[in-house]
């Protein structure tokens, strides 16, 4: 805790900070930056054009041979990465980031290089490489002479055994040039990024004390961290002297002091930011895949080709085929309990076998029962007429009672452990699977009205404490941002409603630096489902330019071609 009568003195690095020159320009140069880059280094064949953020990045970073990119996710730091080497001429670029982004970084290399020159030998390391201890002399191995830091927070604690390796390699070879990037580099201590920046900006145009004492000093004054933990920040003194004249009046001197210093600091040339938006939380989004009994696979492979359920009750159309998919991919499937009689249930198989019939052959664009049911009564079908009027008449006469039916739980105790190891959302679409995954867990099920069993509201859960949530009735609307993980048992098909998912825990207000979501991949609906959702996204801010969250998400998910070339069996065929 900070001591309340401590005040920053004036010092010869604060009268070095404050003669750092600042950055000038923006807006329509960074505009006609972005159009010259372009011209200069698009391929001849080449499509793409450099946004503006990008254009910045590179043109500073190359100019000063090192950078520091707080730049949001979403805005293009792929391409920084992969044409800063050549713009350096780099002979041994060398590219960090997390081992889960590595195989996507490599295939979203290989697609620019179709636009940009791109280096071909541009190497890739791991984070969790870099820190095992057979490992510890990688970058003196390879010794590059560029070094990118992707996903750079994961160099922000010092004592970490990746940062004490990187922070070795940087002290021997000082001049090699450093770029580091991120959406959450700033965070809310410059204890965690003031060494970053040294490294990025060298001591010529590092916009911080050279000196330890000193940094504590500042960050007892800057870091938003001081309040949140109950501490009372230091005096700012003489860091009011980078604020203007009005700030200098200001009611809050402490809240003036941020305010100007976070202007200082992205106004540092080499400093690249998208602004507000970088300083926050970053977001991922990627798939958990959970291995499951051959019974699931019985199970799929009676529904893939009778379109039948296992119990034997016929499906008339695909959307029904495709929820009892989902279904099962869970481990299992609703059924009507008790079972209809013969009477009922021989004409709903024949009319379902009719309807299947013409959905599968029909040339009209036919694609539900609803529309086949009035193809029929329009005469274009005159053979199923009579299996129409059967099932009309002998419908009213039962009333279906649904209840789940469990094959297999895998998934369920896979979700149950996933919900054990660390306070997390689960979110799910079929009550069936909430209500006996609450059992199992003994967790709390916020269901209809975001409330509980007791009646408790779903935001006032303990946020220590995981629990499971409807995606229809607590997806939307609620402030959920306690939580930073998150499972998702079936991934919308609609982008508004995955938007809104995301949206309840990566939100203003979240203190976390990182935002997960993983999502369930056990049958090809799944991922046809997220790929769905994606399309959905782009195509909603392409129409009203609101920012979607899958647009900006650091994505680890499969492609439906993927999938296919790795995974055979029935629950994998579309």
């Amino acid at each position: 805790m900070s001591d309340p009568g401590r005040v920053v003195q004036h010092t010869r690095e604060l009268e070095r900070v404050l003669r750092l020159p600042r950055r000038t320009w923006g807006g329509a140069e960074s505009e006609r930056w972005a159009e010259e880059l372009t011209k200069a280094l698009q391929l001849s064949h080449g499509s793409m054009a450099l946004r503006p953020i990008q254009a910045q990045a590179l043109y500073e970073f190359a100019s000063l041979r090192g950078g520091f990119g707080p730049i949001g996710v979403g805005h293009g730091k792929t391409l920084i990465t992969a044409l800063i080497p050549y713009l350096l001429q780099s002979r041994r670029p060398l590219l960090l980031t997390r081992a889960s982004l590595i195989e996507k970084t490599k295939r979203e290399f290989r697609a620019l290089a179709f636009h940009w020159p791109i280096l071909n030998y541009i190497r890739l390391m791991s984070y969790e490489s870099l820190g095992r201890a057979n490992h510890k002399d990688d970058l003196e191995l390879f010794c590059p002479d560029v070094l990118i830091c992707d996903e750079g927070h994961r160099l922000k604690n010092p004592k970490a055994a990746v940062t004490k390796r990187v922070a070795r390699f940087m002290n021997a070879r000082p001049q090699t040039t450093f770029i580091v990037l991120s959406g959450t580099l700033t965070g809310r201590t410059l204890r965690n990024y003031a060494h970053l920046l040294k490294w990025a900006l060298k001591a010529e145009h590092f916009p911080l004390p050279d000196h330890y004492t000193e940094i504590e000093d500042w960050a007892e004054v800057l870091d938003t961290r001081t309040i949140s933990s109950g501490g009372v920040p230091a005096m700012p003194g003489a860091l009011m002297l980078l604020c203007t004249p009005e700030e200098r009046i200001s009611e809050d001197p402490t809240l003036a002091v941020r305010a100007a210093y976070k202007r200082r600091l992205t106004e540092t040339p080499g400093v690249v930011s998208t602004g507000e938006g970088a300083l926050g939380c970053s977001l991922m989004v990627q798939n958990l895949e959970i291995a499951v009994s051959p019974k699931v696979d019985d199970a799929f492979q009676v529904l893939r080709y009778t379109w039948t359920t296992p119990d034997g009750w016929p499906i008339s159309e695909p959307m029904t085929l495709w929820r009892h998919a989902r279904e099962l991919a869970l481990g299992f499937y609703y059924r009507w309990d008790p079972r209809p009689p013969d009477s009922w249930l021989l004409p709903r198989k024949d009319w379902a076998a009719w309807c299947r019939k013409i959905l599968t052959e029909n040339r009209r664009n036919l694609d539900s029962e609803l529309q086949v049911v009035n193809a029929v009564d329009a005469g274009f079908y005159p053979d199923a007429k009579h299996a129409l009027d059967e099932w009309r008449r002998v419908k009213p006469s039962f009333v279906p009672n649904t209840v789940p039916v469990w094959i297999d739980d895998s998934v369920l105790n896979a979700c149950a452990r996933w919900a054990h190891e660390h306070p997390g959302i689960v979110w799910c679409e079929h009550v069936a699977f909430a209500e006996a995954l609450a059992k199992k867990t003994n967790l709390s099920y916020y269901g209809r009205g975001g409330l509980d069993s007791q009646g408790n509201d779903v935001e006032r859960h303990p946020p220590d404490q995981s629990l499971i949530a409807s995606m229809g009735s607590v997806g939307e609307g609620r402030n959920l941002q306690a939580w930073c993980r998150n499972l998702i048992t079936s991934c919308p098909t609609s982008g508004i409603q995955a938007e809104q998912v995301l949206g309840r825990t990566h939100r203003p207000g979240q203190l976390a630096d990182e935002v997960t979501f993983d999502v369930l991949t056990t049958s090809i609906e799944h991922v046809l489902a997220f790929e769905q959702a994606r399309r959905d996204a782009r195509e909603e801010e392409q129409r009203t330019g609101l920012s979607q969250r899958l647009n900006f998400a650091d994505i680890v998910f499969p492609t439906v071609e993927e999938i296919c070339m790795t995974h055979r069996g029935p629950r994998w065929i579309k």
